[in-house]
């Protein structure tokens, strides 16, 4: 059974797996446990991962560690990674809230609404903040 819900997302997060620089890595979800990427190198379990998300200001930087490895293919590999500490899933969370933020706004830009990223957190929180929050307690492990 999964411990956290996973996210699917659309906002780009580059992982660097530290023993190997080369690697080529999607991104498949976020959960507030960790991150599942594809990558066309074999990152082993118990690797430092590096992950940062590009679209904050400023860039926001976390730190993980690989939990599993799937091989999909000859070179394609799914891999998993969980955050390093508590403080880490806090920040993490906290991460999460904006990513939702940003696209709320781009949605809205979409429909020719524009917004402040002031306003869209404002607006947002306001309407699903706490919808955030009961969904994010209602984890399991």
């Amino acid at each position: 059974m999964r411990q956290f819900i996973r996210h699917p997302i659309s906002i780009p997060i580059h992982v660097h797996p530290i023993d190997t620089p080369s690697a080529q890595v999607a991104v498949q979800n976020l959960s507030t446990g960790g991150l599942c990427f594809v990558t066309d190198t074999p990152v082993a379990v118990g690797s430092l991962v590096e992950f940062i998300i590009p679209n904050l200001e400023p860039d926001y930087h976390g730190d993980g560690i690989v939990v599993w490895r799937k091989d999909q293919a000859p070179n394609l590999f799914s891999v998993g990674m969980c955050f390093i500490t508590d403080d880490e899933y806090y920040r993490t969370r906290m991460v999460e809230q904006v990513c939702n933020i940003e696209a709320y706004r781009k949605q809205l830009a979409q429909q020719g609404r524009e917004l402040t990223p002031e306003a869209a957190a404002e607006e947002w929180i306001a309407q699903y903040a706490a919808k955030f929050d009961e969904s994010n307690s209602a984890n399991q492990l």
